[in-house]
């Protein structure tokens, strides 16, 4: 096992390859580097990531509760969003005893790999390397979530409705998330970047979580806001009532207001006392 050191607005943070040797599917000769920057909305954003790694955040031993969190930044799948929905959570869940791991996740850049697969296919190899490092880390490995927001939260579901339990989270928190790929609630930008611009509708199925919910996807967290104007609510609330139509108990917390992309908060106020209690109403934490 072998840990990096990123300096994130000074503060220092363990990283770990999400895979030793050959990544697959990276195409030979990569001419884009990995970028990192600041937009207009003073969001820290990374793209052009060719080397995945986990941004590793353990709480102390003594406080430990055992539960684990991945989380999947958003950013359309053209760019990672890894402060505001990625840092910022890995912080808050580390306070509360939870260890937390950020995925700097490729991206389906065609300059860069060579499949479109390869965001599933890194948060599946992030399950495995948490679940492999359970024991040391002061982690149970059937209470593994994965978290994930607008195109991140597509990642998440996508991982949590595939047909292996060992390719799947033991829990799903969807913040604001991309559901859909097919319809009227579809984010197309989302959606052209994965599938690209006109996939078939057997593409579009097999894509799109709630075509794919089953009686064993994991429980899950959902908050959206109504007024969201990037991504319909209705993409939480077809999830969620997948989820009820196969027994799967979740809870959708929804917001009148707050718009795309609010991160821990909504018009200026914290939902995160409403996926606190979940988490303890299902046993996760105590």
């Amino acid at each position: 096992m072998i840990f990096q050191f990123l300096n994130l607005e000074a503060q220092s943070v363990d990283s770990l390859p999400l895979y030793t040797g050959k990544i697959p599917y990276n195409l030979p000769g990569i001419k884009l580097t990995e970028n990192s920057y600041i937009n207009e909305n003073g969001h820290y954003l990374v793209t052009n990531v060719s080397e995945p790694e986990l941004y590793v955040y353990l709480p102390a031993p003594d406080k430990a509760t055992g539960a684990s969190v991945i989380i999947c930044p958003g950013g359309g799948y053209w760019v990672l969003a890894i402060r505001h929905e990625g840092h910022d959570f890995a912080k808050w869940f580390q306070e509360r005893g939870i260890a937390a791991f950020v995925l700097k996740y490729r991206l389906p850049e065609p300059q860069i790999v060579s499949s479109r697969e390869v965001p599933l296919l890194d948060a599946q190899r992030a399950l495995e390397v948490v679940r492999s490092n359970a024991s040391s880390w002061h982690i149970n490995p059937d209470k593994v979530g994965i978290m994930g927001f607008s195109a991140g939260g597509h990642l998440a579901a996508w991982t949590s409705t595939q047909p292996l339990s060992s390719s799947r989270p033991n829990f799903t928190i969807l913040v604001y998330p991309v559901i859909q790929m097919s319809g009227e609630n579809v984010h197309s930008g989302s959606r052209d970047r994965i599938l690209g611009v006109n996939p078939t509708e057997a593409e579009a199925e097999s894509h799109d979580p709630i075509a794919n919910v089953h009686e064993n996807t994991p429980p899950a967290f959902l908050v959206h806001a109504a007024d969201d104007p990037a991504v319909p609510i209705r993409n939480s609330i077809n999830y969620y009532e997948q989820l009820l139509e196969h027994q799967v108990p979740a809870s959708l917390f929804t917001i009148p207001f707050g718009g795309h992309g609010f991160g821990m908060n909504a018009a200026g106020v914290s939902w995160l006392p409403a996926l606190e209690a979940w988490l303890q109403w299902m046993h996760y934490i105590p």
